[in-house]
């Protein structure tokens, strides 16, 4: 059992925050809601356990892109 806990919770709404060169560019500036949490092990390799969380958002659209998004992918909003 993993006791771990992400600083996004399911149901939080988040923006996505995507570094210019990105191939998801086109995701940055978006909003959505976080719909469901994954996780890795990319802690093994950044040495800090949050970065084994994924996101998968469902933007204000209603479109679910086909990518998880990591911590530093996103923003917390109201």
């Amino acid at each position: 059992m993993n006791l771990e806990k992400s600083s996004f919770q399911k149901g939080d709404k988040v923006k996505i925050i995507i570094d210019k060169v990105d191939p998801d560019m086109h995701y940055h500036g978006k909003k959505g809601k976080i719909i469901d949490i994954s996780f890795d092990d990319a802690a093994s390799v950044t040495g800090n356990s949050e970065d084994n969380f994924m996101f998968k958002v469902e933007l204000e659209s209603g479109k679910v892109p086909d990518i998880h998004f990591r911590r530093n992918d996103l923003k917390k909003v109201n």
